[in-house]
C-alpha cells in the first residue's frame, strides 16, 4: 500500500451551519461540498476550544485544551505535534498561514520543514487596526495598555500600508508553489484567515450574497459596533454582517477549489481534511464573534476525503477535534505517541460505533473570565469561572440539546432529575480534566528537571 499524502485545511471562524453540505441554503461552499460528497462528513464534531489559542493544541497535538489563555505555548512544548510525528515517519512537512496566535513564537513550527507563518509580513497597520477595534473598558488593564501602545506607535504605524492578514489567494499560491516540488509523502497544512472578523470580502463576492454594495468604511463601522455595542445592531445590520461573512466563506472556498484542482491526479493518493478551530456567533446569547462555548462556536465542520474512505459517508456519532491527529497517524499506519489524548476515527469512518464520551472545551474571554464546557450528544454544561487561584464560580449553564438545540433555556438549578444528574456528571468530568492537566504539567516539569540534572558534570 502506498503511503498517502496528507493535506489539512483549517478555516478560521467557520460556522458549521454556513456550509451547503450541512444544509445551508446559500451557495457558500461548492468546493467543500464536492469534497464532502467524496468522503466522510461528520455531523457532530466538537472543537475543544472557543478561540484559536484554546482550540489548536487539540487539533495539531491531540492535547487537552488550555485552562489559561497563556498556557498554549507550554502545551505545545510538552506535546508531540502531528507535524513531528509525520516528519519522523519520513514525510516532507509544510505550513502556510498568517494567524499570529499560530506563529512559531507559540511553538507551532515544531516538526515543519517549511513553516511560513507570514510573521515578517505582520505590519504595524494591521496591529493598528487590531488596537483601534479592541473594547476600551476603563476596567480592562489590557485596554489601557493598548491605548498607551497606540499613542507610542502611531507615528510609525501611519507610514505603513500593508495589512497583517495574508489573503486566501496568497496562502493558496504559496502552497501550490511548494506542491510543485513535493509530490510524494507530504503533509501540508493551510490555515485561512479570511472568514475571521472583521468581515472584509472582495466586492465581487459581496454581490453574490448582498443586494447592494458595501463600502470598506461601512464594513469597519459594523465591525466596531459588533465589538463595542452589539446590543445596538439592528436586524438589517446583523443580516449585512452575515452576508459579508458568507461572502468571505465563498472566497476561501474558491481558493480551496483551485488548490484541489491543481493536484489533479495526485488527489487519488491524498487524504484531505477540512475543519476549523471554532465558529462565530451572530447575536445568539447576545454575543458576536467567538468568546463563548455555545454550539455556534464549538460545533464545527469536519470533512475527511481520500483513499480508503467511501464516498457519501455521513457520521452522526459525536467526535472531538482531539481525535484528528491520532486519525492521521492511523491513516499512515503508525502508532500514536502516548501524549496524543484522542482516539483514531478510522473505525468510525469504517462503520463501527464507539461508546460516546463527553467533550471538554475551554476559552478565556476578554473580560478575563474562563469558560469550561462539557458536552454530550444530549446535554451541555458550561461553567464560567474567574481565573484566580480559587477559580471562583461566576455562573453555570445546563442545556438539554435534544429539546433546546439553540441553548436558550438554562436548566441549572431546575428540579429536573435528568438535568441534575447530568450536571453532577459534568462537574465531576471537569474536576477530572483539571486534575489530569495538573498531573500532566507536573510530570513534564519533573522530566525536564531530571534531564537538566543529567547534563550537569559529574563531580
Amino acid at each position: 500500500m502506498v503511503t498517502p499524502n496528507i493535506i489539512l485545511i483549517t478555516i478560521d471562524s467557520l460556522r458549521v451551519d454556513h456550509l451547503g453540505c450541512y444544509g445551508y441554503p446559500q451557495n457558500t461552499s461548492p468546493s467543500i461540498d464536492s469534497l464532502a460528497s467524496k468522503g466522510a462528513l461528520f455531523l457532530e464534531a466538537i472543537s475543544n476550544g472557543g478561540a484559536t489559542a484554546s482550540a489548536f493544541p487539540s487539533i495539531l497535538a491531540s492535547a487537552r485544551p488550555p485552562i489559561q489563555e497563556v498556557e498554549g505555548k507550554a502545551i505545545l512544548q510538552r506535546s508531540a505535534t502531528l507535524a513531528e510525528v509525520l516528519k519522523s515517519a519520513g514525510y516532507q512537512t509544510a505550513a502556510f498561514h498568517s494567524n499570529p496566535m499560530l506563529s512559531r513564537f507559540y511553538g507551532y513550527g515544531k516538526g515543519f520543514d517549511v513553516f511560513d507563518d507570514s510573521f515578517r509580513q505582520f505590519s504595524p497597520k494591521g496591529m493598528r487596526l487590531w488596537i483601534r477595534t479592541r473594547p476600551k473598558s476603563p476596567d480592562n488593564l489590557m485596554a489601557k495598555a493598548l491605548r498607551k501602545v497606540r499613542l507610542i506607535l502611531k507615528p510609525i504605524l501611519t507610514r505603513v500600508s500593508q495589512g497583517h492578514i495574508i489573503s486566501a489567494e496568497e496562502i493558496t499560491s504559496k502552497s501550490m508553489l511548494w506542491l510543485e516540488t513535493h509530490k510524494e509523502k507530504f503533509f501540508l497544512w493551510l490555515h485561512y484567515m479570511d472568514v475571521h472578523h472583521p468581515y472584509l470580502p472582495l466586492p465581487q463576492y459581496i454581490g453574490q450574497f448582498h443586494d447592494q454594495p458595501v463600502s470598506r468604511k461601512r464594513m469597519a463601522s459594523l465591525y466596531r459596533k459588533m465589538l463595542k455595542d452589539p446590543g445596538q445592531l439592528s436586524p438589517s445590520e446583523v443580516a449585512t454582517l452575515i452576508d459579508l461573512y458568507d461572502a468571505d466563506i465563498r472566497y476561501v472556498d474558491d481558493n480551496i477549489g483551485s488548490l484541489l484542482a491543481s493536484l489533479a491526479g495526485d488527489l487519488a493518493n491524498t487524504i484531505v481534511i477540512v475543519t476549523t478551530d471554532h465558529g462565530d456567533e451572530f447575536g445568539e446569547h447576545g454575543k458576536f464573534g467567538h468568546q463563548s462555548l455555545h454550539d455556534g462556536v464549538v460545533r464545527v465542520p469536519l470533512i475527511i476525503a481520500g483513499p480508503g474512505i467511501k464516498a457519501g459517508t455521513v457520521i452522526r456519532e459525536p467526535i472531538e477535534l482531539l481525535d484528528l491527529a491520532p486519525t492521521v497517524a492511523d491513516f499512515i499506519g503508525i502508532e500514536s505517541p502516548p501524549r496524543f489524548h484522542g482516539k483514531s476515527l478510522l473505525p468510525v469512518i469504517g462503520g463501527k460505533s464507539r461508546v460516546a464520551t463527553g467533550a471538554i472545551s475551554t476559552v478565556t474571554n476578554k473580560l478575563e473570565q474562563r469558560f469550561i464546557a462539557y458536552r454530550t450528544p444530549e446535554w451541555k454544561y458550561i461553567r464560567t469561572e474567574s481565573p484566580n487561584e480559587a477559580n471562583t464560580m461566576v455562573s453555570e449553564e445546563v442545556y438539554d440539546l435534544r429539546n433546546d438545540p439553540k441553548e436558550r433555556h438554562n436548566m441549572h438549578g431546575s428540579e429536573d432529575e435528568e438535568a441534575r444528574a447530568f450536571e453532577l456528571e459534568a462537574v465531576n468530568k471537569i474536576l477530572e480534566f483539571k486534575r489530569l492537566k495538573s498531573e500532566e504539567k507536573t510530570a513534564y516539569e519533573k522530566e525536564r528537571i531530571r534531564a537538566k540534572f543529567k547534563k550537569l558534570p559529574k563531580l
